[in-house]
C-alpha cells in the first residue's frame, strides 16, 4: 500500500485539494480489478468526518450498494482496488470537463503501477468519460455499470441494481484462476 499512499498524497500536495487514500483492506498494487468511480464523497474526504480513505467500509450509502453489488455477485474486496477518475473531493458536484481532463494523467498513472490489472469496472457517465479520455484498456476487460449512489440506484432498481451486480459478476469471471 506504500506505493499507493504516496500517490494519493503526492496528487494532494500538487493540486492542494484533499485525495482520500486508497482502502486497506482491498488488493492495493496487486489488484486484478480497478472499480472505477466518479470523484470521492464526504463520507470518504480526510477534512471534516470522512474516513480519509475510498472505502467499501465508509459510512455513506454508495459505499454500501457497492459493497452488496459485490457480494451477491461474487467478487472479492481483496482483489479489487477504489478509485475515483477525479481523485480529489469535489464539493457537492460533478466533476467538470476540465477536472476530467486534469485528472486523467494520475489514472494512466495509476494503471502502470497496477501490473495485475485484469478488469476494470467503470461506474457510471464521469467515469466513463474519464476512462475513454485515458486511451486505456486495450488488454484490459472493461464493463460498464451504472453508478452506485442511491441517486442512480433508486431511479430505476428494478434495471439498474441487475446491471451493476453482472458488472462485478463479470469482473469476478475476468479474473478467476
Amino acid at each position: 500500500m506504500a506505493k499507493l499512499t504516496e500517490f494519493a498524497q503526492r496528487i494532494a500536495t500538487e493540486r492542494k485539494v484533499d485525495v482520500p487514500l486508497f482502502d486497506p483492506a482491498s488488493g492495493g498494487v496487486n489488484s486484478k480489478v480497478l472499480l472505477l468511480l466518479e470523484s470521492p464523497g464526504p463520507a470518504s474526504a480526510g477534512s471534516g468526518s470522512g474516513s480519509g480513505f475510498n472505502s467499501l467500509d465508509n459510512d455513506d450509502p454508495t459505499a454500501a450498494n457497492v459493497f452488496a453489488a459485490m457480494t451477491e455477485a461474487g467478487l472479492s474486496r481483496r482483489v479489487c482496488v477504489n478509485w475515483n477518475v477525479v481523485p480529489w473531493v469535489l464539493p457537492n458536484r460533478e466533476p467538470s470537463p476540465a477536472d476530467l481532463r486534469a485528472s486523467v494523467p494520475y489514472l494512466v498513472e495509476l494503471l502502470r503501477m497496477l501490473t495485475a490489472l485484469k478488469a476494470v469496472v467503470v461506474l457510471g457517465r464521469p467515469a466513463g468519460t474519464g476512462w475513454t479520455l485515458s486511451g486505456r484498456g486495450h488488454k484490459l476487460k472493461v464493463f460498464n455499470a451504472p453508478h452506485p449512489s442511491p441517486l442512480s440506484i433508486n431511479r430505476d432498481r428494478a434495471g439498474r441494481w441487475p446491471q451493476l451486480v453482472d458488472a462485478f459478476r463479470q469482473a469476478a469471471k475476468a479474473v478467476e484462476g
